[in-house]
């Protein structure tokens, strides 16, 4: 398990909100809103991501299973699949981070020696 802040995931949330409004996709931004809302609920981990099991390309909610009816008119992802999108960003960007701190401090091992 682990534990994200509330700045990478309101970091993660506007880049990909930013980038959904640059495209002009309100429904893409409606459900990156309710993404963030169950990131933030506390039994987000033990309920609908149990139940569901989204990944970043699927999920098993009704939502996902109904994209491609006329009445949703809309064929991108679920909110449970952007969530796991951002989980997935935020989770990127620690990487490369402590890869760089990794970098800093093996330059400050070389120049002290």
């Amino acid at each position: 398990m682990f534990i994200i802040s509330k700045s990478e995931l309101f970091s993660a949330y506007n880049k990909a909100r930013a980038a959904a409004r640059r495209a002009g996709d309100t429904k893409r931004i409606e459900r990156l809103n309710k993404a963030l809302g169950i990131l933030q609920s506390k039994n987000y981990y033990t309920g609908e991501r149990i139940a569901y099991t989204p990944t970043t390309h699927s999920c098993g909610c009704k939502d996902w299973q109904f994209r491609f009816a006329k009445k949703r008119a809309y064929t991108g992802e679920c909110k449970h699949m952007l969530a796991e999108q951002l989980v997935t960003y935020i989770l990127e960007v620690r990487e490369a981070y402590a890869i760089s701190l990794d970098n800093v401090y093996a330059n400050f091992e070389t120049i002290g020696a």
